[in-house]
């Protein structure tokens, strides 16, 4: 049976910081009846020169479009911190009922959290009812099945997948979580659909997948919400949720919720 308790995840692609996803972002919010305490969490993008800027950007983002204070919490990298400090870290994530991560790279996100505090408090905050809120890069680390984006796109590694953090093993979802599977940015001149891999590279790495895994894709400036106590997953933004499995789709329109069964 399903249990009351368990918090929410939201998967966003592209535009996390888009007035388009306002309206989940606030979906999110109104299941929150205790005070707000919403956090940045800066980690996928954390080797980049610009990830304060990023951060803040989130925060003024929170303010302008939906009126919420949002607090940046920084981890930039667990080889610049000590064990005291990454517990800092993980307690502010469990005290706060509102997690949002958004861009960078997902396999740099992957080997932040991996196997430390901080993942624990991200699966006890499921566990006890927070809501998370995961953008493209943190978004995919939140997998069973990591597309190791940049290392396949601009890099030219031969495909294969990343052990990710596996959020929604333990609720029976074997999952490969794919932003951008709409992505337009290369025109007529290449495919950057399937988050930036493209119809060939998509298919080989579908044949690395074990039969039991599933894709999740999410076209640009779309979210979807999956609420684990009601085993729903309901559909916000401009584009669709499409679900993949050995060459065949299930697609859902902005708008619609349907049942997590679909995942299996």
């Amino acid at each position: 049976m399903p249990n009351p308790s368990l918090g929410t995840l939201t998967l966003m692609s592209s535009g996390e910081m888009s007035a388009r996803l306002s309206p989940a972002h606030r979906a999110v919010l109104t299941r929150i009846d205790e005070p707000l305490r919403a956090i940045f969490l800066d980690t996928p993008a954390g080797f980049q020169e610009n990830a304060t800027a990023l951060a803040e950007k989130a925060a003024e983002y929170f303010t302008h479009n939906l009126q919420q204070p949002l607090t940046i919490v920084s981890f930039k990298s667990k080889k610049d911190v000590t064990l005291e400090q990454m517990n800092e870290v993980a307690a502010q994530i469990r005290s706060a009922n509102y997690i949002f991560a958004g861009p960078g790279s997902p396999t740099y996100a992957v080997r932040n959290w991996i196997g430390t505090p901080i993942a624990d408090a991200f699966a006890a905050q499921l566990r006890s009812g927070g809501h998370l809120v995961f953008a493209s890069s943190a978004a995919i680390a939140m997998s069973r099945h990591v597309v190791p984006v940049y290392e396949l796109y601009k890099a030219g590694h031969d495909p294969y997948w990343v052990d990710g953090l596996d959020l929604l093993g333990p609720f029976g979802l074997e999952l490969a979580i794919m932003p951008h599977w709409n992505n337009s940015e290369g025109g007529a001149a290449f495919d950057t659909r399937y988050c930036f891999i493209g119809k060939r590279r998509l298919k080989a790495m579908e044949d690395l997948l074990p039969e039991s895994a599933r894709m999740i894709g999410l076209d640009e400036n779309t979210a979807g919400v999956i609420d684990l106590a009601a085993q729903t997953c309901e559909v916000f933004g401009s584009g669709r949720v499409m679900l993949r499995h050995q060459g065949q789709e299930q697609s859902f329109a902005s708008g619609t919720k349907f049942d997590w069964q679909a995942f299996q």
